[in-house]
């Protein structure tokens, strides 16, 4: 089935994802492979341990080996009241975040959700949750059925292809207000 983004067909989306996390058998822990023709992966899932009051962030790696393009129009988690897709961008010499409403997927791409790019918000737990624990997240897309995602929740988050990491129980987010934060409608 094709659709075309609309804003009624977001909204069903939605819906859509809050009934299919709740009933949805089809779990995936990193790597899928879908349909002929292609395969569609999701690289290490890892979501920041929520630091109370404060939204936390998601990262993955994203490989398409399709020849066909498709595009992320929703994403949702019963773990957390809402999910969106930003990417931090610079404009004029400063660093902001900016909302995806959707992420245009290439034929044959590979996409990286990390930090000091594009990552998920996840704001608003549903309930406590530590290091070690896993969450899971839908991501709707507006060719394809909708996969559910097991994240890993970690303290430290390693940047995938460095030894850096960074260990989000120990920042200092006393001044950072995200609700003040520019969330321009940058589109892909």
């Amino acid at each position: 089935m094709k659709f075309t983004f609309q804003p009624l067909r977001s909204a069903l989306a939605v819906g859509f994802v809050a009934t299919a996390s709740l009933v949805s058998g089809c779990d995936v822990k990193a790597k899928v492979d879908i349909a002929e023709g292609g395969r569609i992966a999701f690289v290490e899932p890892v979501i920041r341990t929520p630091i109370a009051g404060r939204p936390t962030a998601g990262y993955f790696g994203y490989e398409r080996s399709y020849n066909s393009t498709d595009r992320i129009i929703a994403v949702a988690s019963p773990a957390f009241k809402r999910v969106e897709m930003h990417d931090s961008v610079t404009e004029g010499g400063m660093k902001k975040m900016v909302k995806l409403d959707t992420l245009d997927l290439p034929a044959k791409s590979a996409i990286k959700f990390a930090p000091g790019g594009k990552h998920l918000m996840l704001f608003e737990p549903t309930k406590e949750l530590k290091d070690g624990d896993q969450v899971k997240v839908t991501f709707v897309f507006a060719e394809q059925n909708p996969m559910v995602i097991t994240f890993n929740v970690r303290d430290v988050v390693l940047i995938t292809g460095t030894e850096e990491s960074m260990d989000h129980s120990k920042m200092d987010h006393g001044s950072m207000d995200h609700g003040a934060m520019n969330h321009g409608d940058k589109k892909p």
